[in-house]
């Protein structure tokens, strides 16, 4: 069964600790980035699974990631990991149909549960 992520998210620790617990979890990283712009290139390159996906980051926000994500695969798999989750924010994200929205600090054990729920693992 397939089980392949993208993460994104410009905390180098936040990504290095959810790529090593979902490598642990038998989750194949496919890549890495920091920003939005990142995100767009990465799904178009691995075509993933899931896409686990900051909102607010420098230059290209998780906005731009989701919005052109959807663009070249609209049901793309997305999760939104924001501890920026503002009533404006909602109202930018809700046209894009995401599979999750977790608020950072999240459990990792949910953020399993979550992946598996999806049937990707």
């Amino acid at each position: 069964m397939n089980n392949s992520v993208v993460v994104v998210d410009d905390n180098d620790d936040l990504l290095d600790s959810l790529t090593d617990f979902l490598q642990m979890k038998g989750f194949n990283i496919l890549g890495c980035g920091h920003n939005g712009l990142e995100a767009v290139q990465l799904y178009e390159e691995y075509r993933p699974d899931v896409v686990l996906l900051d909102l607010s980051m420098p230059n290209y926000d998780g906005i731009y990631g989701l919005e052109n994500i959807k663009k070249i695969n609209p049901n793309a798999k997305v999760i939104i990991l924001t501890g920026h989750y503002t009533e404006k924010n909602r109202q930018k994200i809700k046209p894009f149909n995401v599979s999750k929205i977790m608020e950072k600090p999240c459990s990792l054990i949910k953020l399993d549960q979550v992946l598996r729920s999806l049937s990707i693992a």
